[in-house]
């Protein structure tokens, strides 16, 4: 494979999978990183991939870094790093629920230096922008990628809304990819793993929650995300602008879900699901703090919405399949404490 993959975010949880998909197929890759210079730009990409299981040491040859900054101008690059490549993917985000932490106009300006990178690319070059499936998570029910976008927003789901929104109004073509949610499957950093996983122990703990057990959650491992990104970076037409990489209409329902998990996770018995309207009254101080740190995740475990991934099948076939969550759930939750789970939550 000649191909070769610019690409920003490749210190974040999809990105650096990405590569290490890539190296495994024999295509070269070349990281933006926010660093001082070359040398520390490598260094730090390095300790990213090497918490991954993925990672091998033959690896290193196929991949490297430059140092940049996806809010400066051509993300800090030269314009021959750009031109070098055949495929330019921005991933690079910040991801944080968090209110106040700045993510809203981080996110925008970095969106805005690349839509000027693709007016910049060649015909035969191609632009990828990595959104989320959560841009649009109303009406409940099966979501297409043509719905408009709607539902809840945090300044995190606002930020990829506009994002994609103004590169759409700029008129280079691209490609977005949108993912649902992503588990950090194989990935041994606590940071990375932080994400909708740490609410399962946190749930069981308290009892009581405003679930509906038939509504269903879209989420699958990364190492699927990133899979099925490659399929898409490196096939050579396209007969969209835009997919759903996520597990679609084979997503489980929160009931199928405890079900799963009761044998290897007995504290999920205790878990009654009372309709997403429920309004918990904690009656202790620890059940207070843990209803708190669940706060950000619940417009989006209450949604009840499934990102139909039928583009994604029509262009990749099996490869669009997930694998089904009794294969990696339960090792992924006996990997961390219901402590750890509140401590991670409490840091979206």
């Amino acid at each position: 494979m000649s191909k070769r993959v610019l690409l920003s975010g490749a210190t974040g949880l999809i990105g650096g999978e990405l590569m290490l998909v890539l190296a495994g197929r024999g295509v070269y890759s070349t990281a933006v990183v926010r660093a001082a210079d070359a040398g520390q730009a490598r260094q730090r990409l390095l300790e990213r991939l090497h918490k991954s299981s993925l990672w091998k040491a033959e690896f290193a040859d196929m991949v490297s870094a430059e140092a940049g900054d996806v809010t400066e101008p051509d993300f800090g690059l030269g314009a021959a790093v750009i031109q070098s490549a055949d495929v330019v993917l921005h991933s690079a985000a910040n991801t944080s629920f968090k209110p106040g932490a700045g993510v809203y106009p981080i996110n925008l300006k970095a969106a805005g230096q690349f839509a000027t990178i693709l007016k910049s690319l060649r015909p035969s070059q191609r632009g990828f922008f990595v959104g989320t499936a959560a841009v649009t998570t109303e009406p409940r029910g099966v979501i297409t990628e043509d719905q408009p976008f709607a539902g809840y927003a945090n300044d995190y789901i606002a930020s990829k809304r506009d994002a994609e929104t103004s590169l759409r109004a700029a008129g280079s073509p691209f490609i977005s990819l949108r993912p649902g949610i992503v588990l950090a499957r194989g990935i041994d950093d606590a940071k990375l793993s932080r994400n909708m996983l740490w609410s399962i122990p946190v749930m069981a703990e308290l009892g009581d929650v405003p679930l509906d057990p038939l509504a269903r959650l879209d989420f699958a491992p990364v190492d699927f995300i990133a899979n099925a990104f490659a399929e898409v970076l490196l096939k050579s037409d396209l007969k969209h602008d835009c997919y759903h990489v996520s597990t679609g209409e084979d997503s489980m329902t929160f009931k199928a879900l405890a079900e799963t998990l009761t044998a290897s996770m007995p504290g999920i018995g205790k878990l009654v699901m009372r309709g997403r309207d429920y309004v918990p009254t904690p009656k202790f101080a620890r059940q207070r703090w843990m209803y708190q740190a669940l706060e950000p995740y619940l417009p989006f475990l209450t949604a009840d919405v499934v990102f139909s991934n039928v583009r994604l099948r029509g262009e990749i076939g099996a490869a669009a399949i997930a694998p089904a969550p009794s294969s990696y759930l339960r090792d992924m939750l006996a990997s961390f404490s219901l402590s750890d789970a509140v401590r991670q939550m409490y840091t979206p």
